[in-house]
């Protein structure tokens, strides 16, 4: 048996996720990290994705799409700061599809810079919300 280990979600909101995991994937600036049990101490930026945690030897998965923050692991306890989180049934998919659409729209019609950051940012968020309805199911 998997040893687990706590993972802990939070937005300015809510507390979106709180519970045992025995692996989770989060999406980090430098590409996904990928967490067991007695990880090792890490500080690191997130970005916009999706957020894989495995809860059982069995397999049974949770799905969350993430905004952009910051992951602390410590002591097998996860904390992941966060602008925004949803789990997979919670997103709208007609919504989700609609808001990808546009933010693809509007990256290709972006004239400066920080206009284009900001879409670039929407993007993502945009797709991991339709990735993680697609993976919840």
């Amino acid at each position: 048996m998997a040893k687990s280990f706590k993972v802990i979600i939070v937005t300015p909101d809510k507390t979106a996720y709180e519970g045992e995991a025995v692996s989770a994937t989060i999406p980090g600036l430098a590409g996904y990290i990928g967490i067991w049990a007695n990880h090792a101490p890490l500080v690191a930026a997130v970005i916009p994705g999706m957020v894989t945690l495995r809860t059982d030897d069995a397999g049974n998965t949770q799905y969350l799409s993430v905004g952009t923050g910051f992951v602390e692991i410590s002591d097998n306890v996860v904390n992941l700061m966060t602008e925004t989180c949803e789990a997979s049934d919670e997103i709208d998919v007609d919504r989700a599809k609609k808001a990808l659409e546009r933010a693809r729209k509007r990256l290709t019609d972006m004239e400066t810079d920080l206009d284009r950051e900001r879409a670039r940012l929407a993007l993502a968020r945009a797709e991991a919300r339709v990735k993680a309805t697609k993976k919840g199911k």
